[in-house]
């Protein structure tokens, strides 16, 4: 068995670079690393995503709503960040919150429809 020191550069496919870059940006502060075979690596606190063209822009993703772990990314965060996450997302209809007793967690969605899950452990 290896193991696993932690997870590196998730490869996102993406309908606009330039709207996922400023996206991740703006609202977890990922910078741009450097260019690779047409897309980005972008970064925050040891944390890398690859964001690179999707092959066909105009197919459609399966519905969040219906399917969320298939296309889910889970951030955990500070549990006192996790008052903010309403006001930082405030624009986004689909907004869905869970009280676990293990976690709390709320999930938004990036421009591809990808779904972004910030969580901490209680």
């Amino acid at each position: 068995m290896i193991k696993l020191a932690r997870m590196n550069a998730v490869n996102l496919k993406v309908r606009d670079l330039q709207q996922s870059l400023a996206w991740y940006h703006e609202h977890f502060g990922f910078e741009l690393q450097y260019e690779v075979e047409g897309g980005f690596v972008v970064a925050v606190n040891d944390i890398e995503l690859v964001l690179s063209p999707h092959d066909d822009p105009d197919a459609p993703l399966a519905d969040p709503r219906e399917v969320r772990c298939i296309h889910t990314l889970a951030f955990e965060i500070p549990e006192s960040e996790f008052p903010k996450l309403k006001s930082e997302f405030a624009s986004d209809l689909g907004l869905v919150e869970f009280d676990h007793p293990h976690f709390a967690s709320i999930i938004t969605q990036d421009p591809d429809g990808y779904c972004v899950e910030l969580f901490y452990n209680k």
